[in-house]
């Protein structure tokens, strides 16, 4: 497993290369798509039968069962697995942007999207009053630790 160091930015400057990049990503996260896609529709299989009958997953045996659960986990992780790449931006999906790698999250921001969660911080982090605080309050001030 490959760590990552906190808060890294990979930018290109170079049009060519920035056009090849995004044409690299789009390419990964078509091809991400198309796999989640063909596990989708082989889950989907189970719960409707060739005849078109709709099936129960409580008239599953066992072993389709197992079948039908691993299925949608791999759909899921593949899912994961894309929406936290370099591929694209967590935040807001755009993939022709430079990242910059949040570890606490384990997710790429762009660095817009990463800039204004900054910005966002720094402000609450500015404003916050002492004393007790809720419990979204709490959540709040841990995510925007995580920019700073």
């Amino acid at each position: 497993m490959i760590l990552m160091r906190d808060k890294r930015a990979i930018i290109i400057k170079s049009p060519r290369l920035q056009k090849i990049r995004n044409n690299l990503r789009l390419l990964l996260l078509k091809a991400a798509r198309t796999e989640r896609e063909r596990l989708y529709k082989e889950w989907r299989g189970f719960l409707v039968g060739s005849e078109g009958k709709r099936h129960s997953i409580k008239e599953f045996s066992p072993d389709k069962l197992e079948q039908f659960r691993n299925l949608q986990e791999q759909e899921e992780i593949l899912k994961s697995i894309s929406d936290r790449s370099i591929c694209k931006c967590i935040a807001c999906g755009k993939a022709d942007r430079d990242m910059v790698y949040n570890k606490a999250y384990d997710a790429w921001y762009c660095t817009d999207c990463y800039g204004l969660e900054r910005s966002v911080a720094q402000r609450r982090t500015k404003t916050r009053e002492r004393g007790s605080k809720s419990c979204e309050e709490k959540a709040l001030e841990e995510h925007s630790k995580t920019f700073l």
